[in-house]
């Protein structure tokens, strides 16, 4: 199964059995990330979970998940990602059981070279949206700006976008169980 995400702005193609992500060229403008009913069935594996992290709250769960999402940084990261695996500590099962790793991010040489990491602000952005929640599920949004900061100054172009979440109630709580990314232009 290989399904599109975006990493740090990057569309990648997730490929579930080989547990690798290859850059390419953006399709549309939205990145959906699912697990796909037409897909090989992946073992789910029991969610991670983050030492002191509340998982009551589903608003709380997707901004952490978005913020850990783009929170590449590359003095401390092999790739970006590692970004990603510190992402899995807020899906579920299903997704954190692809478990991808990002083999090259077309801005990551440049980003490494100014030894970059990227600046984050992460904000609700629910207020448009109908409530749809179930006691099983619920839908949250949250609107992401990173920009790459490196050494002596260095900034590089500040994306913005919307991460809409899709989440489940776990037993240890609500997990994202999906989500999509949509470029919001400027920040």
């Amino acid at each position: 199964m290989n399904v599109i995400v975006r990493c740090c702005g990057l569309p990648l193609v997730l490929a579930a059995a080989g547990c690798s992500l290859t850059p390419v060229a953006p399709a549309t403008p939205t990145t959906v990330v699912s697990p796909a009913s037409s897909a090989p069935v992946v073992a789910a594996v029991s969610p991670p979970t983050a030492a002191l992290a509340d998982y009551r709250d589903p608003a709380t769960v997707c901004r952490r998940f978005t913020a850990a999402l783009y929170s590449a940084d590359t003095r401390r990261d092999r790739d970006p990602g590692a970004a990603w695996a510190r992402a899995a500590t807020d899906m579920d099962g299903a997704l954190a059981a692809q478990a991808p790793a990002a083999a090259r991010d077309g801005r990551w040489d440049t980003w490494r070279s100014h030894q970059a990491r990227l600046s984050t602000t992460v904000r609700d952005d629910n207020d448009a949206r109908p409530a749809t929640d179930t006691p099983g599920s619920a839908r949250r949004w949250a609107r992401v700006t990173a920009t790459p900061v490196g050494e002596h100054g260095w900034r590089g172009p500040a994306e913005t976008s919307i991460v809409a979440c899709r989440l489940t109630r776990t037993d240890s709580g609500w997990r994202v169980a999906a989500f999509e990314i949509t470029p919001a232009g400027l920040p």
